[in-house]
């Protein structure tokens, strides 16, 4: 209990110091980075476990206490120091992540560097100290009372797990050593077939999960012109509708005016729009999620809402904001993109669960469309010359300003007898040649009636227009998106690009830097290994370790049915330095062993056997620490609860491996170095001792 005490006391003391540099290098105390603070929980707690039980199996070894303390650290000060080192590293990819989710996800590896740092500074520094003082402590202790009791119950636990857990995993272990060629495809088998259950959409992919929200913004459109009267009578239809749910707190509304979530700026002063936003009551306070009011609301305003022509609503959970299906159309022929996002809304249609598509290409008002024929070219007319003529003749020309009563007035001149509310006088109307003369306008220009456009989009100076539309709740757009004829529309509307915006747009970014960010931290991972291990060959059987992660990491999924979010690949990405620690001190203790000229084999079984504790004891620490956050039901969490399930999850089926895999894996590489050394040689390799095998050329 002394031990457990110590350990204890370490990880307040690395939190306190964590708390202290945090405040130094002005990170703030948000729900991120308390997230890595409960994710760094069981790291801090290894390195102490790792440190402390070196300390008490030299003490039980007969060594004394403060000796015991002072070799213990030693002989797993470098193999700790790797430990920190690897997991600072393996959350270094996040720095990667670009975009929105980088910005989020930014400041989690800064929390678990510093807090690492202070737990290494902790387990080597104080807790060495604390351990050999409590030691001499209990040699000195009196065997009644309450210190007699704890040190029956240690015997009787030491007894259980020194003479029936270890024996039974040391058989267990040779048995799978023996046939480990068996051991190593039954291996790659469960792989292969949890991979598959993730590629056949047994367990669903969502980029960010969007379970409920505490604030929902509203938007609709009606055509064009359509006066302000007539758009704020129709938002008192949906106040009034919003207002009568008893999930909904307050309604603020827009009217005339709409915020663009994405920028977070005004984007739009018309006439024909309004924009609401909504505060519901708190999450557990409710019974029906955000989805459910909505789906409420949309049914109270099914045919009632006459003339609108976009209508959409987007629930405000902190993550990238955007509707769910977003694509951009861009060319330069306006009309072949009309076609092309009829036959997209149709497509999208085609799903059952997939409501509000649109487009915003919305038609403009009435005009006249004067264009010049060639004879008014030939006598000097210009669309200049011509544009202007008609302008000054329907809105008039500013002709004087002048002050009354300290207001300008505008006197503004205009042709007599021709009004926009007539027609006719419009196009019988004349105009002035360059040379002086007048010409009846309909014998130079081509006069038609026809719609206007509401309004001319660009994205990198092309012309564009996107279809946007809503997916139901448990319906995953990426699954859309997926099963969208994305290629087929490329190959029927030729010189047309689509790209996509919104979700899908974060997702592609953030996609693009992780995997870079994921391999550097492999590398970096592989180099701190080769120094430690003095190996080059060694540190792949500890990497070929990761991929059986994702055992643990889809059924984790599937056990506590959560969908596959892009916090678990991060998650994932996490968990290979988690990982790595464990077989890192494993193997560590395989060289010890091999050092002392122990056979290869023996060796293995020597090393798990004595660290099949301190494996088991991280790997409990981290998925406790982690439990709370996979319980807890508040909806600010349910985003990361994903991440937390891929790394405890992850990390029990990858201890499992660890202990009973790895060891094979090592063999299967000493296996492959001889049959390497007879081929070459052509004779087989003698035995060897040591580390002479694995040595790099020069130490």
């Amino acid at each position: 209990w002394r031990a457990a005490f110590w350990v204890g006391m370490g990880l307040i003391i690395a939190f306190s110091g964590t708390l202290i540099l945090m405040s130094w290098t002005g990170t703030t105390l948000n729900l991120l980075t308390m997230f890595g603070l409960i994710v760094v929980i069981g790291l801090l707690v290894d390195d102490a476990i790792v440190v402390c039980e070196s300390i008490q199996a030299s003490h039980d070894k007969g060594m004394d206490p403060i000796e015991a303390a002072e070799r213990g650290a030693l002989r797993v000060q470098w193999p700790v120091v790797a430990t920190v080192l690897t997991s600072i590293v393996a959350f270094l990819p996040l720095t990667f992540i670009k975009g929105t989710i980088g910005d989020l996800m930014g400041a989690l590896p800064i929390v678990i560097a510093l807090a690492l740092f202070m737990s290494l500074v902790e387990c080597l520094l104080m807790l060495p100290g604390h351990m050999g003082h409590s030691l001499r402590r209990r040699g000195r202790s009196a065997g009644g009372g309450l210190a007699g009791a704890f040190r029956r119950y240690e015997q009787r636990r030491d007894h259980v797990i020194f003479n029936r857990i270890v024996p039974a995993y040391r058989a267990l272990l040779g048995r799978l050593i023996r046939h480990r060629y068996l051991t190593l495809a039954v291996s790659c088998s469960v792989l292969v077939f949890s991979v598959g259950i993730l590629a056949g959409g047994r367990v669903p992919y969502t980029f960010l999960p969007n379970d409920d929200a505490e604030s929902v913004m509203i938007k609709f459109e009606l055509p064009v012109g359509t006066p302000i009267e007539q758009t704020r009578a129709m938002a008192e239809l949906v106040e009034d509708a919003a207002g009568s749910l008893e999930e909904v707190r307050t309604v603020n509304s827009i009217v005339g005016a709409s915020m663009s979530m994405d920028s977070r700026m005004g984007s739009n002063f018309s006439t024909n729009v309004a924009q609401f936003f909504l505060e519901l009551q708190p999450a557990e306070e409710r019974d029906r999620n955000a989805a459910a009011v909505m789906t409420s609301l949309r049914n109270m305003l099914e045919g009632r809402m006459h003339g609108v022509q976009s209508f959409s609503v987007e629930e405000l959970s902190g993550g990238p904001g955007g509707k769910d299906i977003t694509i951009y159309i861009t060319g330069d022929d306006g009309d072949r993109m009309l076609e092309m996002a009829e036959r997209m809304k149709a497509d999208l249609l085609a799903f059952t669960g997939v409501h509000d598509v649109s487009d915003d290409l919305f038609d403009g008002q009435r005009e006249l469309q004067i264009s010049l024929n060639p004879s008014g070219a030939a006598i000097g007319f210009t669309v200049a010359d011509v544009a202007q003529q008609v302008r000054t003749s329907v809105f008039g020309r500013e002709a004087h300003v002048f002050a009354d009563e300290g207001e300008d007035i505008d006197v503004r001149v205009s042709a007599a007898g021709v009004s926009r509310g007539s027609l006719d006088a419009i196009e019988t109307m004349w105009v002035i040649a360059p040379d002086g003369r007048s010409v009846p306008l309909a014998e130079i220009a081509t006069i038609r009636d026809g719609d206007g456009y509401a309004g001319i989009r660009r994205r990198n100076r092309s012309r564009s227009m996107s279809v946007t539309a809503e997916t139901a709740e448990g319906l995953s757009p990426e699954l859309v998106m997926a099963s969208l004829p994305v290629d087929e529309w490329r190959s029927s509307f030729p010189g047309l690009d689509i790209t996509f915006g919104g979700r899908q747009q974060s997702q592609a970014r953030a996609f693009a830097s992780l995997p870079m960010g994921y391999m550097a931290a492999i590398c970096v991972i592989y180099g701190i290994l080769a120094w430690l291990f003095r190996s080059y060959t060694l540190p792949f059987t500890v990497l070929l370790g990761i991929p059986f992660a994702i055992i643990g990491v889809i059924w984790g999924h599937v056990i506590l049915g959560f969908s596959l979010t892009f916090l678990s690949i991060i998650g994932f990405v996490a968990l290979s330095g988690i990982v790595v620690n464990d077989s890192l001190i494993l193997v560590h203790y395989y060289q010890e062993e091999l050092e002392r000229g122990a056979p290869l084999r023996q060796a293995l079984l020597s090393a798990g056997s004595e660290r099949l504790r301190p494996i088991f004891l991280t790997t409990i620490t981290t998925v406790l620490g982690l439990t709370p956050l996979m319980l807890e039901e508040s909806f600010q969490a349910i985003f990361l609860i994903p991440m937390a399930i891929a790394i405890s999850f992850g990390l029990m089926s990858a201890t499992v491996l660890i202990l009973l895999l790895m060891p094979c894996l090592i063999v299967i590489l000493d296996d492959i170095k001889r049959l390497l050394y007879h081929c070459w040689h052509g004779r087989a390799r003698p035995p060897a001792t040591g580390l002479e095998d694995q040595a790099i050329p020069g130490h």
